[in-house]
């Protein structure tokens, strides 16, 4: 299996580095000799620790990927397309920086092995999910793209996960790109246009089923996991940890006692912004430089 993540920037993007490293470590304790982890980025440097194999693209191929739309998204089509190039009869796992393995990796195996595609859950049809993809899908409604008409028997899942089975990859990947450029073209451009494309592409194309009892995405709670993230590699940093250390003392089951999704109270937010304003903070104060 290949495991694949894309991360983009520079030390301004350090969280998602931060939690791609995460994300790695909970695979590695599980990898074996069939199992190759890459990273695609700009900024090889922020992966030098990871022990994964990296995969370095300049400005003007990232620029090529983001498409004639400037779409950031549609760099993760590309960077599938670009592994598959030179692993073209292997399945291929895409992760987002924020996940992470707490189940058995061989019960992912077997799925793609087994000819399943995978993605992470499945959110529901677009018009009863947000405004945002109410909003994307009529402007895609009833268009065709790659032969495919997008309508009712549709849904969205969350892309966080994709899995692609052996044989597959180049048939979900080049749908995925023409529904994505189809639907940008056609005005539908949205942070999770990607998202939706990628969903229509896997079930035309793939017995698709939700891969959520094994891999946690903490897309709603990003602060807490990030807050953990640092704890776990500072201690790896401040004690000069090997790999096999780090493995060692990275705990799944602990991890687990962290909540994936926290929903806050939107009240609440706005009486904290409130008070930050009745209340400023006041005096900061410097060293005086020589």
């Amino acid at each position: 299996m290949n495991i694949l993540y894309i991360v983009m920037g520079g030390a301004e993007a350090l969280r998602y580095y931060m939690e791609a490293y995460l994300s790695i470590r909970t695979f590695q304790k599980q990898i074996t000799a069939e199992d190759r982890i890459f990273v695609v980025t700009d900024h090889p440097e922020m992966m030098a620790r990871a022990g994964v194999e990296i995969i370095t693209i300049s400005e003007d191929e990232k620029t090529e990927w983001m498409g004639q739309h400037k779409f950031f998204f549609r760099t993760k089509i590309r960077a599938v397309q670009h592994l598959s190039h030179f692993r073209p009869r292997e399945s291929i796992l895409y992760l987002d920086s924020d996940t992470f393995l707490f189940g058995n990796l061989s019960t992912l195996r077997q799925r793609l092995n087994d000819g399943k595609g995978l993605m992470h859950v499945c959110e529901g049809h677009p018009l009863n999910i947000s405004n945002t993809a109410r909003r994307l899908y009529r402007k895609a409604e009833g268009h065709t793209y790659a032969g495919i008409t997008v309508g009712k028997n549709h849904m969205m899942w969350n892309a966080g996960v994709v899995g692609i089975p052996a044989g597959k990859v180049n048939d979900v990947m080049q749908t995925s790109l023409s529904l994505c450029d189809g639907m940008l073209d056609d005005g539908a451009n949205t942070f999770i246009t990607e998202q939706y494309a990628s969903s229509i592409a896997m079930k035309e194309n793939t017995s698709l089923m939700e891969a959520a009892d094994v891999i946690g995405h903490y897309w709603g709670n990003k602060d807490d996991w990030e807050q953990l993230a640092n704890r776990i590699f500072l201690r790896a940093y401040m004690q000069n940890l090997t790999l096999e250390e780090e493995l060692a003392m990275l705990d799944i089951y602990e991890l687990c006692k962290t909540p994936v999704r926290v929903h806050h109270s939107h009240r609440g937010e706005q009486l904290h912004c409130l008070v930050s304003r009745w209340f400023p903070d006041k005096d900061k104060q410097l060293v005086k430089q020589p």
